[in-house]
């Protein structure tokens, strides 16, 4: 069906490009479970379609307030942050909720309800939407507008995303810096209407590319209880459950006693995830891969890489022994029963990372020719 759809033209030879044969996947449903899975290739355009119309008017949106700002609106140099500034004004996050209420009356009319199936009772992209009446001009040519649509969607499409990796990795798209689609603050708070003259923003000095994002300082401890989501009631005695909270790899389970505890999820020999398969006997954790025990109330170490026979042994020669990292756990609410909390080093990630980019910055240099 794709080679019937308007799409194709002279860049890819009038042919449809398809080279992961996405189009194709819908003949393929219930030949391996009964189950069917994949979408029309009707399916396929409406999506496209709609992505593309979407970002063209984030293409406007960007390019608009990057040079203008409407009166009455927050005024937000950075289109990144426009959304946030808009949703804290109290008119503007007025205009939000007309916006969103609109876009849902829009999707619930003219939702495809067929068209993972092929079976549209409309052309894909087709809303009816023509207040100017330019499909009822004589002349008018509809496969070539609407091959029109298709590109200029296709290249918003990639705009928009070469303005993300612009805004989120400076230096990704050629010639395209991070500042290109941002107004100067000064400019942006000054007007020019009823004689007042615009004012001109003063230069400012160029900040250290590295001085923003890394620090080389000694980072502190700065202890939090933070929730993991699980309930002690749900769990088990001997029962392990993995959870990452503030960049800190835990590992929440009970005691064959059905005592509570936290430990690392990483075994401190080669960094196992005690998660994939660790045995708890009574108050002892048993790592997987190399059979390493440890008490789970204090993380002593019992034993260290005792299988399998030799090789085991072995492995362990080659790295210091080391006591299991733990973590103090407890039940939220006034008498318990409520998510299992833990107390976590919210720094613990910066504080790992900052003898490397200590390392690295040293190496460096600053932009201006010192050194860190």
């Amino acid at each position: 069906m794709l080679e019937t759809m308007v799409g194709a033209d002279v860049e890819t030879g009038s042919v449809p490009w398809d080279p992961l044969g996405f189009s194709k996947l819908f003949d393929r449903n219930f030949d391996f479970n009964e189950v069917m899975t994949y979408p029309h290739v009707q399916y396929l355009r409406e999506a496209e379609l709609k992505h593309g119309r979407l970002a063209m008017l984030a293409f406007v949106g960007i390019l608009v307030q990057s040079v203008t700002h409407i009166p009455g609106y927050p005024s937000e140099t950075n289109w990144l942050n426009a959304l946030g500034a808009a949703q804290a004004d109290k008119n503007a996050n007025l205009g939000v909720v007309q916006i969103a209420i609109f876009t849902m009356i829009v999707e619930g009319k003219f939702y495809p309800h067929d068209g993972w199936c092929g079976g549209m009772d409309r052309e894909p992209g087709d809303l009816g939407f023509d207040p100017l009446g330019f499909t009822k001009k004589p002349g008018f040519d509809m496969k070539a507008m609407q091959l029109k649509e298709l590109k200029n969607g296709r290249l918003a499409m990639i705009a928009f995303a070469a303005f993300l990796a612009a805004a989120n990795a400076p230096g990704s798209v050629p010639g395209l810096p991070a500042s290109a689609l941002r107004r100067d603050s000064a400019v942006a708070s000054s007007s020019a209407l009823c004689g007042k003259t615009l004012a001109v923003a003063q230069p400012q000095a160029q900040a250290s590319k590295t001085a923003a994002r890394y620090t080389t300082q000694v980072i502190l401890p700065s202890l939090a209880w933070i929730r993991t989501g699980l309930k002690a009631a749900g769990l088990k005695p001997c029962e392990l459950k993995a959870v990452t909270l503030a960049g800190n790899d835990i590992l929440i389970g009970k005691t064959e006693a059905g005592k509570l505890f936290g430990v690392g999820n990483l075994c401190p020999h080669i960094g196992t995830p005690m998660s994939e398969g660790a045995d708890v006997i009574g108050d002892v954790i048993v790592c997987p891969l190399h059979g390493s025990s440890f008490k789970v109330t204090t993380g002593e170490l019992l034993d260290w890489c005792v299988s399998p026979p030799i090789i085991g042994p072995l492995t362990g020669l080659l790295i210091e022994k080391k006591n299991l990292l733990i973590f103090e756990v407890r039940e939220a609410g006034f008498f318990g029963g409520g998510d299992i909390e833990v107390l976590v080093d919210t720094n613990a990630k910066k504080a790992y990372e900052a003898d490397y980019w200590k390392g690295l910055l040293d190496a460096q240099g600053k932009d201006d020719g010192s050194f860190y």
